[in-house]
């Protein structure tokens, strides 16, 4: 999973660089910002903040919008923190006379970005939620291809209706507001999608409606 492998690369800077910061200051030879050592320390905490959520929210009574808000806020915060890490590392990497591995972490950084963008900007709008594949089972002419128990969808009534499949482990997946980060989905538009969720809202809203006996 690229996602992951990006925070191991952030963290393993994060160490490198809070070790040798404490020697320098040990050897009082130490003479760099010290407010921004902290943040390039601590800020690759933040990019696990979906991975640290799903442990928080694992044993904890929560109702679907506040693991839902949760999740959000964790992709948020994410967001945040690859976008300033980003920063930092280009003001390194411009400063540096050795900028091999500063330009790198900004690549990085902005590959970072764009995951928790390309995945709020999927989750956060009002017609998105989740489902469960199994109910495609019930229409023919099914061309969702995703073999995983749930996916995000957009979904508007008679509107072919965006879907986003997990090919591997989904975060915060008891939520509205799952992370699935790029590129460990496959995705497409669905007009059948669309027909079997009318038929799903039309019959429940007309047991709803139906008189009580």
């Amino acid at each position: 999973m690229l996602y992951m492998l990006l925070c191991i690369l952030f963290m393993g800077m994060s160490f490198q660089l809070m070790f040798r910061t404490v020697t320098e200051i040990g050897a009082g030879r130490f003479t760099g910002n010290r407010l921004e050592v902290l943040a390039l320390a601590m800020l690759p905490l933040a990019l696990g903040s979906p991975f640290l959520a799903g442990f928080y929210t694992l044993d904890r009574a929560m109702t679907l919008d506040q693991l839902s808000r949760a999740s959000s806020y964790a992709q948020w915060a994410g967001l945040a923190a690859a976008v300033i890490l980003t920063v930092l590392y280009a003001r390194r990497a411009w400063r540096a006379s050795r900028r091999f591995w500063y330009s790198g972490l900004v690549v990085a950084g902005a590959l970072l970005t764009f995951i928790f963008a390309d995945s709020l900007q999927f989750v956060s709008r009002q017609d998105a939620g989740v489902m469960a594949t199994f109910v495609l089972a019930e229409g023919s002419g099914n061309d969702v291809d995703c073999p995983q128990p749930a996916m995000l969808i957009h979904y508007t009534k008679g509107v072919p209706a965006d879907w986003r499949c997990p090919k591997g482990i989904a975060m915060m997946s008891d939520s509205s507001r799952p992370f699935v980060p790029w590129p460990d989905y496959h995705s497409g538009r669905s007009q059948h999608l669309t027909t079997v969720l009318d038929t799903l809202t039309d019959s429940a809203q007309r047991t709803e409606r139906s008189p009580k006996s």
